[in-house]
């Protein structure tokens, strides 16, 4: 029986197909307040834009507006069509390999990941499932618990070292995945919105620090698949924007 492998066998496991609707579920609902959020300073902006033509009660004057909205949404409903799709395929393509010393993950367009059993240096058990830490930060392999025999793979690593009941905090249990957006979608709407050089400086700043970072953490990281890599650098067309307007603002102070 496969719950009866020798300690040194090696398995392959995968996740349970009918998972991926929770995981689905999850994720829309991480993105709601991003939604609300986006939605918020797509409202803002588009008054700034034609807040004038707004004021003339005009209807045909609106449809400059509706359209850019319109548009943009389309976009995003795009995006996020897309994204659950490529989420699917990764779900349905993940593979884990435990060995007698060696643990390997496998995911469609991601990179290959090794880590040797002597590497290990944590591994963490949440409700989501186990964390295998290392000493490199990026160096990680997260064991979502829909896994087929879950409990056989979490026995095999616990037989390695111990495994610790995670720590959820704020940054672990996942609020960073929509409070930063939400930060940053703040500063974009007092940037683009204010005339005044003060904010620029003080909202643009810190952009062109967290764009900077964003593009370098997920080129260096092997938890990102290659194209969610060449899509990142998209991201130096907002920065060369904000470089631009920020510049013009601290030459033109007022």
């Amino acid at each position: 029986m496969e719950s009866q492998l020798a300690p040194n066998s090696v398995r392959t496991y995968h996740l349970a197909p009918e998972g991926f609707a929770a995981a689905r579920n999850k994720l829309f609902r991480q993105k709601a307040a991003l939604f609300a959020g986006i939605l918020l300073f797509l409202f803002v902006v588009e008054y700034k834009i034609f807040g004038n033509s707004w004021r003339r009660d005009s209807i045909i004057s609106l449809l400059p507006a509706l359209f850019a909205l319109l548009i943009t949404l389309a976009a995003l409903v795009f995006g996020v069509m897309r994204g659950i799709k490529r989420n699917k395929e990764s779900w349905i393509s993940y593979e884990l390999t435990i060995g007698e010393d060696f643990l390997i993950r496998r995911i469609k367009d991601f990179p290959e990941l090794e880590i040797q059993r002597h590497e290990i240096t944590a591994i963490k058990e949440s409700a989501v499932g186990l964390h295998v830490e290392t000493k490199l930060k990026g160096r990680a392999i997260g064991i979502a618990s829909a896994l087929v025999d879950y409990d056989n793979a979490k026995e095999r690593l616990n037989q390695w070292i111990p495994i610790q009941a995670s720590q959820q905090g704020w940054m672990s249990s996942g609020g960073w995945i929509w409070g930063l957006p939400l930060l940053f979608l703040a500063l974009f709407g007092g940037f683009y919105v204010s005339d005044k050089s003060w904010v620029i400086v003080a909202t643009g700043a810190p952009l062109l620090v967290g764009l900077s970072w964003s593009i370098w953490s997920i080129q260096k990281s092997v938890q990102v698949s290659a194209h969610m890599k060449r899509l990142s650098l998209l991201a130096f067309l907002p920065f060369l924007s904000i470089a631009a307007k920020l510049f013009s603002a601290i030459r033109n102070w007022r």
